[in-house]
């Protein structure tokens, strides 16, 4: 199926405009790629930029790199970041729904957890609004109790409840038995419900400065070049946390993170926003003598992924926020867990900014605040930021920190059993600090500063110096920040009205057309989608010119015999449309009705049987029978809507009475000819 844009500017001005479109939609081979660290322009005076079609800035810390990376000891190339930017047309979404959103990454309807992990192809979806991850189809929310009552305790036929099992334990007892087996099936349903994961070649945008997911844990597994930016993840809440009596004396734990990075490689996440939305920690109930955990990390990145840029985020109000390597007995993850923070805010946290477990990581240009004394109702609250764990080696430049005038400014660093990490340029509360000899000043385990590895070696960073990155974290970290949406749009584009040319070509309806989607004037889109009879067939990427006249043209062939209804939706990043139906009947896909003849005009037995189709549908295929038995076949040139013909001589026929039909096929059909009978005399 062909497809054809025409584009019909009103002036010279908006040929110029489409020009520049072209341009920033990025066009095979002239991808744009965002600026590095450098100031954004306000929202309110700059174009609109689409963000699903950026990539990655070269220097961009870890996540711009080529060379190669092992996952779990296997081998990959990597390239610099650049998400789902190679998509194709039928492959950009725009969701404001949890399950679209799902279907978008699985690539499918009602696809499974397992489609959207292993789903390569390149896509761009686009965020509008809140997707609340608990919302039913109907608009009601599902809710703990819900999940809770469809598991049954074994031995009891009764519902779980989480509060029996808060009853049944207690200090120093790890959960076991009944009441731990069906938490954790409890929890199995709420990871079905709010567990997302994102496979390979995908970028996911917000659309303006309201996108946000609530409740549901994104999980980039086993994938590679994801682009997450322009969100705002809130609240991923679990319903069944753990209780782990020998973690450091006992612990609630919960099972998921709002971004959590799992095997996976060249990944960005930039320009969002992280928060616990309605359940901060200082909202938190007590049990057993410690706070009710329902949050893990706000985003954590292990399990041996690599190359990860984390930058201009916002991370607000969380205790354990960001960690890279899950456990120290991963020695597999040795040489992996190259990750860049830069230009992110940290506001409120208790630790993890980040903790580093084996990984060479970049934590620099980063603006630490501190507005709260404590997190939890138990006065518990700053730890410390950065963690030096097993085989990490940290280097940290040019980094703000504005503590609290009872905040201990050696605590701005940890030892997790690391041996090196050099920090440089840090001003604490406006003044020049030497973080690492303040920490090394009281360690019974000091960290050197000769670390095994240089930033500048891997990628071209430029931080900025220390005494200009809060007024330019404070205005550029965070959803919302960046003017996206479409260069050519600023709402979802106008509805289109179809059209088709059956039959106006050579007088058939023959299932060769044009159907043609037309926009006379509004809001321009840049993707058009053609459906036929309820499947998409059709894409199209769309040069706009709002509120120009847009159109473009889907060439159909090949269609049967019958009704055909179309629908085409077009959208942007603010929304779709959707053209009333278009119902074109095709009468004349099978060939025409052929006629035979034949010369025996001596009745010897020897003659020729010749079909003859006068005007119409032509056929590719002649088929001639004798009495019902095959005779003769031929391949024919279709010249629709020329005369074709097609002959057979028939030698050696004995005396009697014969009769002759022919079949005239094609791609739609087969069409018979009416019988011709044949006397041979002699």
């Amino acid at each position: 199926m062909r497809t054809t844009v025409l584009v019909h500017p009103p002036t010279a001005v908006a040929a110029v405009a489409a020009v520049a479109l072209t341009a920033a939609l990025g066009v095979v081979g002239a991808l744009p790629a965002t600026a590095g660290p450098g100031p954004s322009p306000s929202p309110t005076t700059a174009p609109a930029r689409d963000l699903g079609r950026e990539v990655i800035a070269p220097g961009d810390g870890w996540a711009s790199w080529s060379g190669v990376t092992r996952p779990e000891g296997v081998a990959r190339t990597a390239a610099p970041t650049t998400g789902g930017a190679a998509a194709g047309p039928r492959e950009v979404y725009v969701v404001d729904t949890w399950q679209e959103l799902r279907d978008a990454l699985a690539g499918k309807p009602g696809g499974s957890q397992t489609d959207a992990r292993r789903n390569t192809v390149p896509r761009v979806v686009y965020v509008r609004g809140t997707i609340d991850a608990w919302e039913r189809p109907d608009g009601t929310r599902t809710t703990c109790e819900d999940l809770q009552s469809q598991v049954t305790v074994e031995g009891t036929g009764a519902p779980f409840a989480m509060s029996d099992y808060i009853a049944a334990f207690g200090p120093g007892i790890d959960p076991s038995g009944p009441l731990e087996t069906a938490r954790v099936a409890a929890a199995a349903l709420q990871a079905a419900q709010t567990l997302q994961h994102v496979g390979s070649n995908v970028t996911i945008v917000g659309v303006g400065d309201d996108a946000t997911i609530v409740g549901g844990s994104l999980r980039v597994r086993d994938a590679s070049n994801v682009i997450l930016r322009n969100l705002t993840l809130s609240d991923a809440y679990d319903c069944f946390p753990q209780w782990d009596a020998n973690d450091s004396g006992g612990n609630w734990n919960s099972a998921y993170d709002n971004v959590s990075v799992w095997t996976s490689t060249s990944v960005w996440v930039d320009h969002n926003t992280f928060d616990d939305g309605a359940h901060p920690p200082a909202t938190l109930d007590t049990v057993y003598g410690r706070p009710f955990e329902v949050h893990d990390g706000l985003i954590d990145i292990t399990h041996g992924s690599d190359l990860v840029t984390v930058s201009h985020n916002v991370l607000d109000e969380h205790d354990k926020t960001s960690l890279v390597g899950s456990s120290d007995s991963r020695t597999q993850d040795r040489g992996q867990h190259r990750v860049t923070y830069h230009h992110n805010h940290w506001i409120d946290i208790g630790q993890r900014a980040p903790r580093v477990r084996y990984g060479d990581v970049h934590v620099y240009n980063e603006l630490y605040e501190q507005t709260k004394a404590a997190l939890y109702p138990d006065g518990v609250g700053f730890q410390y930021y950065l963690g030096a764990g097993r085989e990490s080696s940290v280097v940290a430049e040019e980094n703000v920190f504005e503590l609290l005038p009872a905040t201990d400014p050696a605590k701005i660093l940890a030892g997790w059993g690391g041996t090196q990490a050099k920090i440089t340029g840090s001003l604490v509360n406006g003044a020049p600090f030497d973080v690492l000899a303040a920490y090394n000043a009281t360690a019974a385990a000091p960290l050197s500063a000769d670390v095994r590895w240089d930033p500048a070696a891997a990628y071209s960073s430029r931080p900025q110096p220390a005494a200009e990155v809060a007024a330019t974290v404070r205005a550029q970290a965070g959803a919302g920040v960046l003017p996206s949406g479409s260069p050519a749009s600023d709402r979802e584009p106008g509805t289109f009205r179809l059209s088709h040319d059956n039959g106006w070509d050579t007088g058939l309806h023959d299932g060769a057309y044009t159907v043609t989607a037309t926009l006379w004037w509004g809001s321009n889109g840049t993707v058009a989608k053609l459906y036929e009879d309820g499947v998409l067939v059709d894409a199209a990427w769309l040069e706009g010119t709002s509120p120009g006249r847009q159109q473009v043209a889907f060439d159909v062939t090949g269609r049967t015999n019958g009704e055909h209804v179309y629908v085409v939706e077009v959208l942007n990043p603010w929304g779709t449309s959707t053209s009333a139906p278009l119902t074109v009947q095709v009468r004349d896909a099978n060939p025409a009705k052929a006629v035979l003849r034949h010369d025996n005009r001596d009745g010897d037995g020897t003659f020729t049987v010749t079909a003859s189709l006068w005007w119409g549908t032509n056929a590719d295929t002649y088929v001639l029978y004798r009495d019902g038995v095959e005779v003769d076949r031929q391949a024919l040139t279709a010249a629709t809507p020329l005369a074709q013909r097609a002959s057979t001589d028939v030698t050696g026929l004995a005396p009697g009475t014969y009769v002759f039909t022919a079949e005239l096929s094609n791609a739609a059909g087969t069409t018979p000819t009416a019988p011709l009978t044949v006397v041979v005399r002699r």
